[in-house]
């Protein structure tokens, strides 16, 4: 199994009067929404940050590496294909992924970074600087080993660079590896054309309602131009299946006290390719992945990732 995209270090704001920061931030981003930086916003921001915000957590992110993570804790071999830093945060995202093959991570150049700023009600608007990530090139990818893969699963990237490297994975590797992605708010807002070639060449979209709704998509219904199986992650509303024949929806499996949310969705991701994985039917793995993803919303970070006993449990639950 390999997951191929960002890799960042998570640093948590607590932000009383988010709308005041947004309002002089200036781009337009709403609350809840996601966007990319360069190096001058980040600095713009970081100055921002230091009257408005409370730094409170610092934690390995990029949903590539939280799914490979996940997947690792659940006893699926795992690598990560991307880039960390040389620097300081590079060391701490690399130590912060134990289990996961990290032989194929290129360390160069400066760490990505997401700041996940977050108001009293909960809600949390991102913003990333992409840093190292950015600069992904073919030539950083291990092909051979790509090819060999079962899974390959991609997930967004800020830059435009990175995005057309995974597009020639999946037009390559098309008679190869099942290709799964999660395009994120990133991927999403770009629309449809620029991931044309990932739609057509992926078996599973992995999607919340908002992205879904950013490609075009409906909710009951199958387009043409989806790959063939799209997976809604609905919150607290649970998931929606969608393929040509029908769509299914499936219940949320949380009892709570819910902790955090940030990287559910990663988590719910694993999941259901663990699943897969081990051979459950289509509606057992999103049933799984629901589990899984439930499972970590109580407790913060990564520190509440299923490992293989939960998983046991949790395809016991299944039958």
């Amino acid at each position: 199994m390999i997951c191929l995209g960002a890799v960042n270090v998570d640093l948590v704001y607590r932000v009383d009067d988010l709308a005041d920061l947004l309002g002089r931030w200036g781009t337009g981003l709403q609350p809840g929404g996601e966007e990319a930086l360069t190096r001058a916003d980040e600095a713009r921001l970081r100055h921002l940050l230091a009257g408005y915000g409370r730094p409170a957590a610092r934690f390995g992110g990029g949903q590539a590496a939280n799914t490979a993570c996940a997947l690792a804790r659940l006893g699926v071999p795992t690598a990560l294909v991307g880039r960390v830093g040389a620097d300081a945060d590079g060391d701490f995202l690399k130590h912060s992924l134990a289990g996961v093959d990290l032989q194929y991570l290129v360390q160069a150049g400066e760490s990505g970074r997401a700041y996940i700023l977050v108001d009293p009600q909960g809600e949390r608007t991102i913003l990333v600087a992409p840093n190292t990530n950015d600069d992904l090139r073919e030539g950083d990818l291990p092909w051979q080993v790509l090819a060999g893969a079962r899974f390959i699963h991609l997930t967004s990237f800020a830059g435009d660079g990175p995005l057309e490297v995974q597009r020639r994975v999946a037009v390559r590797l098309q008679r190869g590896p099942r290709l799964t992605l999660d395009p994120g708010e990133l991927y999403a807002r770009r629309g449809r054309a620029p991931l044309t070639e990932l739609l057509d060449h992926v078996e599973t979209l992995l999607v919340t309602e908002a992205e879904w709704a950013l490609l075009g998509g409906e909710m009951k219904r199958h387009p043409d131009w989806a790959p063939p199986i799209v997976v809604l992650k609905r919150g607290h509303q649970g998931a929606r299946m969608l393929t040509p024949v029908r769509y299914l929806d499936f219940p949320p499996d949380y009892p709570g006290p819910l902790v955090d949310t940030l990287g559910a969705g990663d988590v719910f991701a694993a999941g259901y390719i663990a699943g897969l994985l081990i051979g459950l039917n289509l509606p057992q793995a999103i049933r799984l992945a629901g589990k899984a993803a439930a499972y970590k919303l109580a407790g913060a970070g990564r520190e509440r990732y299923p490992d293989r006993e939960a998983l046991k449990i949790m395809i016991a639950q299944l039958r």
